[in-house]
C-alpha cells in the first residue's frame, strides 16, 4: 500500500479547478503564434541555454555562405526574448553523400557550453573523419571552442549524466549513435576554452549495445539507439531502441549494458508500439515516452523501474526482462474516461490546412518536452508523414503539437505545426514554445503562457 501513496497522491490532483479545453475552442493556432523566423536547411535539434536568453539549433543541411555561394554545415543562435537570429555558427562538414551538417543540441549542467552533434563521418568530411563530432560552444562568448569525436556513426541525441554521490565533480554526456547501434560516453569533466581545438582527449569509450529482438528486414542497423535519460542518482542509463522497441538499461558509473526490458506487446497498449524520445520529472519520480509506431505518449514510475534493475544489476549476464515488466512501470494517466496506460494522438484541430478536425493514424509523436516549472504540460511534437515510407512524405502536408494536462490526460490545446515538426523546446520561465519544420526550414515561436492561463482560469 505504501507504494501506491505517491500514485494515488498524483491522481487526487487531477480534480482541481480549471477552465478546460472547451474554454479554448474559439482560438487557433494564429493566436498564439508570436512569429516565425527562417532557419539553415532542416532545423533537427534545439536547445534553451540555461538563462533562457539565447536557443540553438541544430540544422542537417546548414545554410549557403554568400562570400563562397556554397553550403556550409551550421547551427544557428537565435535571441529567445527578441525572436531574432543573432548568431550563425559554421561547423565541419559531415560527407556529402550523407548528414551534412548537425542533428541535436545539449547544454552542459554548469551551463558554460553548448554540444552540436554532427551525425557522421566520410572521406569527405572535415575534422575527425571516422565519425562524428560534437562542436563545443562557449555560452558566454558564442564562439566554438572544441571538437570532441564521437568515432561513432549517426551521432545524435546528446543527454547530461545528473552528478552522482560517488563522483560528485565529473560531468559525463552520451551520444547516441543511431546508424552504428553504439553510445559514446564524453567525459567533460575538465572542458576548458583554452584555444585548442582539438577534444580527442573527451571521449572515454564507446558503448557497444546488444539486444535480443531483431528484426530481419533491417540491414543497416539493429537498434537504432534515439531517446537518452538516467535515473535520478545518475547510475543507470535508459536507452530508448527505436528499431526494436527495447528498453536498453546501461551501468552509467562503468558504461556497459547490464539489462534489456523486452518491447511492449501489442495486447499490453492496444496497439504496437516503439520507443522514440524520452523526458522525465524533475523530482524524477516519472519518465514519459513518445510512441512514433502507435502514434502515442506513456508513463512510466521510475522508482519502480530502478527496483526492477536492482534484480538484475549484479549479475554476470545481461539479463531480458519480461515484457510484463511493463505492466509495473507504466503509469496511466486518470482521464475522463478512466485510468490510460496510454494517450492516443490521432487527432487534428479544425484549423489544420490538410486534416482539419480530423483523425490521422500517420501522426507519429516524435519529440516531446516538459514545461520546465511545474512539470505539468507535455508538448508533443507529431511529425505527420503522407505515406509510410518518409522518404515520400509531403512537404506540404504539416504537423502538430500537443499540449497535454498530465494531470489528466486531456490535450488542452493542439497548435498547428511547420512540415515535420522535429526540434522542441519550451523556454526556461515556461512562457514560449519553440518548433521547428524540418521540411520547410523555419521556427515557430508560440506564446504558451497565453495558452495556459486561458485553460487554468476559474
Amino acid at each position: 500500500m505504501k507504494a501506491l501513496v505517491p500514485f494515488l497522491a498524483m491522481i487526487a490532483t487531477s480534480f482541481g479547478a480549471y477552465a478546460g479545453p472547451s474554454d479554448l475552442s474559439a482560438y487557433f493556432s494564429k493566436d498564439f503564434l508570436i512569429k516565425k523566423a527562417d532557419t539553415g536547411c532542416m532545423p533537427k535539434g534545439m536547445k534553451a541555454d540555461k538563462t533562457g536568453d539565447f536557443l540553438y539549433v541544430a540544422e542537417m543541411c546548414g545554410k549557403i555562405d554568400p562570400a563562397k555561394n556554397k553550403r556550409v554545415p551550421t547551427a544557428s543562435v537565435f535571441d529567445l526574448k527578441k525572436q531574432t537570429l543573432v548568431k550563425t555558427l559554421v561547423t565541419p562538414a559531415g560527407p556529402t553523400d550523407g548528414i551534412f551538417a548537425n542533428t541535436e543540441v545539449d547544454i552542459s549542467i554548469d551551463g558554460k557550453f553548448a554540444f552540436i552533434s554532427r551525425a557522421e563521418g566520410g572521406k569527405t568530411a572535415e575534422v575527425f573523419k571516422n565519425g562524428g563530432l560534437l562542436s563545443v560552444v562557449n555560452t558566454e562568448t558564442q564562439n566554438i571552442v572544441k571538437y570532441i569525436p564521437t568515432k561513432g556513426e549517426g551521432s545524435k541525441i546528446i543527454a547530461s549524466r545528473p552528478l552522482v554521490a560517488e563522483r560528485p565533480l565529473e560531468q559525463i554526456l552520451y551520444v547516441a549513435n543511431y546508424f552504428s547501434d553504439d553510445i559514446s560516453v564524453i567525459d567533460v569533466t575538465n572542458l576548458k576554452d583554452d584555444g585548442n581545438l582539438d577534444g580527442s582527449r573527451h571521449l572515454v569509450k564507446k558503448i557497444r549495445l546488444q539486444t535480443r529482438f531483431t528484426n530481419p528486414s533491417i540491414k543497416k542497423y539493429l537498434i537504432a539507439p534515439r531517446g537518452i535519460t538516467f535515473t535520478p542518482d545518475g547510475k543507470y542509463a535508459l536507452i530508448l531502441a527505436t528499431e526494436t522497441g527495447s528498453l536498453i538499461i546501461v551501468d552509467a558509473l562503468n558504461h556497459q549494458q547490464i539489462a534489456e526490458i523486452s518491447p511492449i506487446e501489442d495486447s499490453t497498449a492496444g496497439r504496437p508500439l516503439n520507443l522514440r524520445h524520452v523526458v522525465v520529472t524533475k523530482n524524477g519520480r516519472l519518465a514519459y515516452f513518445s510512441h512514433m509506431r502507435g502514434n502515442a505518449v506513456s508513463r512510466i514510475d521510475m522508482e519502480k523501474l530502478m527496483e526492477e534493475i536492482a534484480k538484475v544489476a549484479t549479475t554476470s549476464m545481461t539479463p531480458v526482462l519480461p515484457s510484463s515488466v511493463w505492466n509495473k512501470l507504466f503509469v496511466p494517466f486518470n482521464t475522463p474516461k478512466g485510468l490510460k496506460k496510454i494517450l492516443i494522438l490521432e487527432d487534428y484541430p479544425l484549423d489544420h490546412p490538410n486534416f482539419p478536425g480530423k483523425k490521422w493514424d500517420l501522426a507519429h509523436p516524435n519529440t516531446i518536452v516538459l514545461d520546465p516549472l511545474e512539470n505539468r504540460y507535455l508538448f508533443v511534437s507529431s511529425r505527420t508523414t503522407s505515406y509510410k515510407d518518409d522518404d515520400k512524405v509531403d512537404p506540404r502536408i504539416k504537423g502538430k503539437i500537443d499540449i497535454i494536462d498530465t494531470r489528466n490526460g486531456k490535450t488542452v490545446f493542439t497548435l498547428v505545426g511547420g512540415a515535420q515538426p522535429t526540434a522542441l523546446e519550451v523556454s526556461p520561465d515556461g512562457s514560449t514554445l519553440i518548433s521547428a519544420g524540418l521540411k520547410d526550414d523555419k521556427v515557430y515561436f508560440y506564446d504558451i503562457s497565453k495558452i495556459i492561463s486561458l485553460y487554468q482560469r476559474w
